[in-house]
């Protein structure tokens, strides 16, 4: 695991009563075997990001001390958990939101969901070509949904590899980006070649950070008895 710091542009936190930031928020992203943590105050942002496999059980709370530590923060200066709901597996989005909702419980911090197409797609808030973003389904298929320039991303789809290769075939002008595994992003190249690098299309758990902070602002949280975790196998249908 590597941990990375660095300064942000201020989010202008406004502290105070209703939910409204007042500390840091911990973003928890278990959602595949990607797995990530960050820790944002609006101004500095920490996080660590690791392959977790089906380990994140045994890593997830580990790795939060961790990453506490590193920066020398406390448990109680966390005054809210974002975490990813999905599209994602169902032990990895077990392991996070159960965290999630324990941390939350605790000195009763707010608790934000953020979509794991939502998350994927931050960093190209700003391009000016629609992206298609991926997450790996298992047996073969792959949940996308596409995020054109200036709107959210659409609602996700779950495809066979083929059915997805032959809408990238159609539509040359996407940005091909997301998780996908090794022998998927290959056969997706073979007929797309406007891709971000694989380095840049891993999730980071700052993009969810930075998307739960946001909703942190606006007041916009969720119950923790109701946040309901999205499977991947959940979509399906074509564009």
């Amino acid at each position: 695991m590597a941990i990375n710091a660095k300064l942000v542009p201020p989010a202008s936190p406004a502290n105070g009563p209703g939910g409204r930031p007042s500390g840091w928020l911990l973003a928890l992203d278990t959602a595949t075997d990607q797995a990530g943590i960050a820790l944002f105050d609006g101004v500095r942002i920490a996080e660590v990001s690791w392959p977790a496999g089906r380990r994140q059980t045994v890593r997830l709370l580990p790795a939060i001390e961790g990453l506490l530590a590193a920066c020398d923060i406390s448990l109680d200066a966390v005054g809210a958990i974002g975490v990813a709901i999905g599209p994602g597996t169902f032990t990895g989005l077990r392991v996070g939101l159960s965290v999630a909702k324990g941390l939350a419980a605790l000195s009763e911090r707010a608790i934000i969901g953020v979509s794991t197409i939502a998350i994927a797609a931050e960093p190209y808030g700003s391009s000016g070509d629609p992206v298609l973003v991926t997450l790996p389904a298992g047996r073969g298929r792959v949940v996308w949904a596409v995020k054109e320039a200036g709107e959210e991303a659409g609602e996700p789809v779950n495809s066979s590899l083929e059915e997805l290769a032959a809408v990238l075939a159609d539509h040359p002008e996407f940005l091909l980006a997301g998780e996908l595994l090794p022998d998927q992003r290959e056969h997706l190249l073979a007929v797309h070649h406007h891709a971000a690098p694989i380095t840049a299309s891993a999730r980071r758990p700052s993009s969810l950070a930075r998307l739960a902070w946001e909703r942190w602002l606006r007041g916009e949280l969720d119950d923790p008895e109701l946040i309901e975790p999205i499977y991947l196998h959940g979509q399906s249908g074509g564009r």
